[in-house]
């Protein structure tokens, strides 16, 4: 199995160090590029839309009505875009 930078074209890498400097940051959008299956052109989005900042962050009360297998699982469909 490939590793996830491994995963991406030269073209996501070079934007990735044009535009981000965090390494943690950009881990995580290479994982959700990977994940997700972005091209270079809708990551690119991603990134000017701090979509690390706004992935997960919904209000919810999942938590605390459903079950804990679909707590978790709702909880993970809102984080796609």
């Amino acid at each position: 199995m490939q590793a996830t930078p491994a995963k991406l074209t030269w073209y996501h890498h070079t934007t990735l160090l044009d535009k981000i400097r965090d390494l943690d940051e950009k881990l995580f959008y290479m994982q959700a590029t990977v994940e997700n299956g972005w091209s270079r052109d809708v990551m690119v989005p991603q990134i000017e839309s701090k979509y690390r900042e706004r992935s997960g962050k919904a209000i919810t009360n999942f938590d605390w009505t459903l079950p804990e297998p679909f707590s978790d699982l709702a909880q993970q469909s809102l984080k796609n875009p």
